[in-house]
């Protein structure tokens, strides 16, 4: 049984531990009971108290959903996802008849990551923050790496591809007929009554909104002294790989959705749950998921997510029937770690 007054104090003294603008949670015990709260500022200049319900940028938390639609289609009979990206998308791909639908969900097709590709002599990953006017229609990020050879035969190996994740949303639209934003609507967002949970088509967050605070170089590959903050963010750039909006609650109803079968079968279920190697020694995926083994042996099934601003992540750990979603608005801060700190502070593991 969770006690609400030392969960609430618990996250309170991690964002002082980690020195963070804000952090909010979502914690499910195994009873069903929520405890949701949150700790710290909407923007760190301005001393807006953060709200759990507000609007965040949830990042490759995004893949989970692009994930189950791809499952809910395939249940639908709208497609398979041993078919190939050629025979759904003719001419994408300089290889797209050797590369599965089942295979661009588990990052194991081979295809280079467009988001580390130059676009004018800058990382593609960069226009996120500085072309706010710019739209880059998905078959230009697809462009970026469709003529360049394969880095290894799919099937064979793991190598995490946003790439991917962006043909699987033209896939989505190419086997529905419908925008993207609309199907995450229809078909997630308002079957389970998602109020604060949208699929952007503007770069702008809808109100109320929490700030995002980077100590990243644009390019996300380095570390800089000052924070930087961060509203705004050319959601074209991101797509189907980490668009989405949401805040930790409602989050945390789509997973629990998710692991009781009420989005998808539980033989789709399990074909996301069927996990294979990585690069990470304590982490397997499987179709949009990954395993995280912690150093207890502790187990959960999620995914975490990063973008210019914001760190999250979502689990469920099976063996306690718990679900926790944290979303903090800094990055890079660690947030998997972070989250399983909270875990065993709060459960005393």
């Amino acid at each position: 049984m969770v006690n609400r007054t030392f969960f609430e104090k618990t996250v309170a003294n991690l964002r002082e531990t980690f020195q963070l603008p804000g952090i909010s949670v979502c914690l499910t015990d195994s009873s069903g009971d929520d405890f949701i709260t949150a700790s710290g500022f909407r923007e760190m200049n301005q001393g807006t108290l953060l709200d759990p319900y507000d609007h965040q940028r949830v990042g490759s938390i995004t893949k989970v959903l692009i994930s189950t639609l791809i499952l809910k289609l395939q249940e639908d009979g709208l497609l398979s996802l041993e078919q190939s990206v050629e025979s759904i998308l003719p001419g994408t791909l300089k290889n797209g008849s050797l590369i599965s639908v089942r295979q661009l969900l588990q990052h194991r097709s081979g295809l280079k990551d467009y988001l580390w590709m130059d676009i004018a002599g800058t990382k593609c990953i960069e226009h996120a923050v500085s072309s706010l006017q710019d739209l880059f229609p998905p078959q230009s990020l697809v462009r970026l790496i469709s003529n360049h050879d394969l880095e290894f035969e799919p099937g064979t190996k793991f190598k995490y591809s946003n790439t991917g994740y962006i043909l699987l949303g033209m896939i989505l639209e190419k086997c529905t007929g419908e925008k993207l934003e609309h199907i995450v609507h229809h078909r997630i967002i308002q079957p389970l009554q998602l109020e604060r949970t949208y699929f952007p088509a503007a770069n702008s967050v809808t109100p109320p909104f929490v700030a995002g605070h980077s100590k990243a170089t644009p390019d996300l590959t380095d570390i800089s002294d000052d924070i930087t903050e961060i509203t705004n963010l050319n959601v074209s750039i991101m797509w189907t790989a980490g668009a989405l909006i949401s805040n930790t609650a409602e989050i945390q109803t789509f997973m629990k959705a998710l692991f009781s079968s009420t989005l998808l079968s539980q033989e789709s279920l399990e074909q996301m749950l069927n996990f294979h190697e990585t690069d990470h020694p304590n982490q397997f995926y499987g179709l949009g998921l990954y395993r995280y083994t912690f150093e207890s042996g502790m187990q959960a099934y999620g995914h975490q997510g990063g973008v210019h601003g914001y760190e999250s992540v979502t689990l469920y750990f099976p063996d306690k029937q718990i679900f926790m979603t944290v979303i903090v608005n800094q990055m890079p801060v660690g947030v998997v770690s972070l989250a399983y700190q909270l875990f065993r502070e709060v459960f005393k593991e």
